[in-house]
């Protein structure tokens, strides 16, 4: 029997977990037979194979008690090719094939690969995917087709066998995660707070490809299914960690090898958050994974790692790392903010690898560009070494060119006349060694600002104050830290404060997360104006006022200059269901890929309305100003006397409009 494994089965629903009475928890399912597809295994959903003929590879994780058997998906071919085939290779042997005809299909050709005889190492496979396709002009050169990508969609995997949840403390993080619950007293302590946290937020940096859903409720609900059966879940693909903040000691795995496996943390105070870095460290050492047979298991002293300042691009995960093209070669590196543990100044690369030797008639050129920006530009004639075929060059990359996300496209290219099948190809290799070296920014650039300066701005940790500090509460942190979290694999480290210890935050040096549902906690943080205030029935939003009853929930950021700090402050102005809908829109936005999920966020705040949708405040404009226009500020004037009118009936009209008006203004 085949059954489509998807992420919705496999979750317990918020709004159960939320509104519905305890109930007697559903016994979890395995599944027998299941497909997975790339987005829930975390693999690309997008494979892209440039060229008559290229090959990619791929990681396929394998759930315990599976054997992977074939790989579907669909291969969108481009109009140059007419036929070909499509092959999975494992240590150079052709695993399955399967042929390639565009036909009447428009380029978009179903595929199944077998994976016979795959061998599975640890949790997972790693294979190739080879494409060799053929022009539908054999007459035609090829070179230009060089550029030309077919791309795989939709992908998915075959098993066999039936899954099974864990039996021992080593099987407790499993290599396909859909979802987690981690319970928690309805009013928790401190400890255990930090330890929901900790584990929450570890468990997204782990599983960020495969984006599970991550929930912290209160013990006594835990078992709460929806009353249409929508709780079904796969014991192989959920987790259940109980925090009970009891006077124990170590980490315990109740009913092991049953569907109710549940893994159990012990103890209090420093103890407790032990237990939770040991369940979560991927060292074999000091880590669950050594522990083959054991059920019960206790802390030995985990450590918090710091970012290092230098690191090399296999570190920041980049692979593919090299490229042959008639003329020119490029390859392009992609560096998150994140990746570098903190809030980056300034950025030099010490680039190493090898070119193409050209002969000195024909010198090349090597560039290299920012987000779009050429930041360094050579030739062989004005670099020995690079005319040598090597390549060892550093380059500093400007803080006002740094982005959340970053381009860097390195180019070399040759001079002199370029002949279809009589010129060499050239080559650019970038060595993964490379090393990027980042410095600490006192504030965020201009590009940086608000959430673009996140999750880089939180780390390495973070000050968490809830202002009622229920489970609930600790829900709503460990989701919007597990969503910053899920941009990046350097860890984002809570550390609870109590309500009544706020002033000592302003001492920490750390950055503050508040979170605040019901909007009456009062201003727990300082520095620049919050983006978006509700005072006396006058809502101020990007420096734009309206008066309105209609409520809403946010997610906001404040820079602190005198503290050289960020502050995330989650409220609502008094309805805390529109915070909860807030997060709910940016998870479901971050699992669909559809919409403004946690990843997409620019500006300097995000609201939900009554209404429904997501509204960011404070999107910068990276476009240069237009030349000044004395009819412009009139413009604005009467947007803004426009806007007010209408927010004073919708704010979603004001919302909107704010975000254009915002735009417009910033540099």
């Amino acid at each position: 029997m085949s059954s489509r494994i998807s992420r919705a089965a496999a979750l317990v629903t918020a709004a159960a977990l939320l509104t519905t009475p305890a109930l007697v928890a559903a016994p979890a399912s395995a599944a027998t037979d299941p497909r997975i597809s790339f987005r829930d295994l975390g693999v690309p959903e997008q494979e892209q194979f440039p060229g008559r003929t290229a090959t990619v590879t791929v990681t396929l994780p394998v759930p315990t008690g599976l054997t992977p058997t074939a790989l579907r998906g669909t291969l969108q071919v481009p109009a140059a090719y007419s036929r070909g085939v499509m092959e999975v290779v494992q240590d150079n042997r052709v695993l399955g094939r399967a042929t390639v005809e565009s036909g009447q299909n428009r380029g978009d050709i179903p595929v199944t690969l077998p994976l016979d005889g795959i061998d599975v190492t640890g949790d997972g496979a790693t294979v190739q995917l080879r494409t060799t396709l053929d022009p539908v002009d054999e007459t035609w050169c090829h070179d230009p087709l060089d550029t030309v990508t077919s791309v795989l969609r939709d992908a998915s995997v075959s098993y066999d066998g039936t899954t099974r949840p864990p039996a021992t403390l080593a099987e407790a993080l499993p290599p396909v995660l859909g979802s987690l619950t981690v319970t928690v007293p309805a009013q928790p302590d401190t400890s255990v707070t930090a330890a929901a946290l900790e584990t929450t937020t570890a468990v997204a940096a782990m599983y960020r490809s495969q984006a599970p859903e991550i929930r912290v409720v209160e013990r006594d609900r835990a078992g709460a299914t929806a009353a249409d059966g929508t709780g079904v879940q796969d014991a192989a693909l959920t987790r259940r960690i109980d925090i009970p903040g009891d006077n124990g000691h170590g980490i315990t795995l109740e009913h092991p090898g049953t569907p109710e496996a549940t893994v159990v943390l012990h103890g209090t105070g420093e103890d407790l958050l032990d237990q939770a870095r040991l369940l979560i460290s991927g060292d074999p050492d000091t880590g669950l994974t050594g522990l083959l047979d054991s059920t019960d298991a206790h802390a030995r002293d985990i450590p918090v790692e710091l970012s290092p300042r230098a690191e090399t691009l296999a570190d920041l995960g980049a692979t593919a790392l090299t490229a042959t093209g008639t003329g020119s070669a490029q390859v392009v590196l992609d560096i998150g903010q994140g990746e570098f543990g903190r809030l980056a100044g300034s950025v030099k690369l010490h680039l190493s690898g090898s070119v193409s030797p050209l002969p000195a008639d024909a010198p090349g050129e090597l560039t290299v560009a920012v987000n779009g920006t050429v930041v360094d530009r050579t030739t062989t004639t004005g670099d020995s070494t690079l005319a040598a075929g090597v390549l060892d060059r550093e380059v500093d990359i400007p803080a006002d060119l740094l982005t959340r996300y970053n381009s860097v496209t390195l180019t070399f290219s040759g001079s002199g006349a370029q002949g279809c099948g009589t010129t060499a190809p050239l080559t650019l290799r970038v060595d993964p060694e490379t090393t990027v070296t980042s410095t600490d920014a006192d504030d965020p650039t201009r590009l940086t600002h608000g959430f673009q300066a996140l999750p880089a701005a939180l780390l390495p940790e973070v000050d968490v104050i809830l202002t009622d500090g229920d489970a609930t509460d600790v829900d709503r942190a460990a989701r919007i830290l597990s969503g910053f979290q899920s941009t990046t694999g350097a860890r984002v480290r809570p550390v609870p404060v109590a309500p009544q210890d706020a002033g000592s935050t302003r001492d920490s040096g750390r950055p503050l997360l508040v979170v605040d549902a019901d909007g009456d906690g009062g201003d727990l943080t300082t520095g620049e104006a919050l983006p978006v205030t509700f005072t006396d029935g006058v809502l101020t939003a990007g420096g734009l006022q309206a008066e309105t009853s209609t409520d809403l929930g946010v997610l906001q950021t404040r820079w602190d200059h005198d503290r050289h700090r960020m502050s995330v402050i989650a409220g609502s102005t008094g309805s805390p269901e529109l915070l909860d809908q807030l997060i709910d829109d940016l998870d479901r936005a971050t699992d669909t890929g559809r919409g403004t999920g946690w990843a997409d966020l620019r500006g300097t705040a995000v609201v939900s309305q009554d209404d429904g949708g997501v509204h960011e405040i404070g999107v910068p404009d990276d476009r240069p100003a237009p030349a000044a226009d004395p009819a412009d500020s009139s413009t604005r004037s009467g947007n803004a006397t426009l806007v007010a009118v209408v927010a004073a009936v919708v704010v979603a009209a004001l919302l909107v409009a704010v975000g254009v008006a915002v735009r417009r203004r910033r540099p």
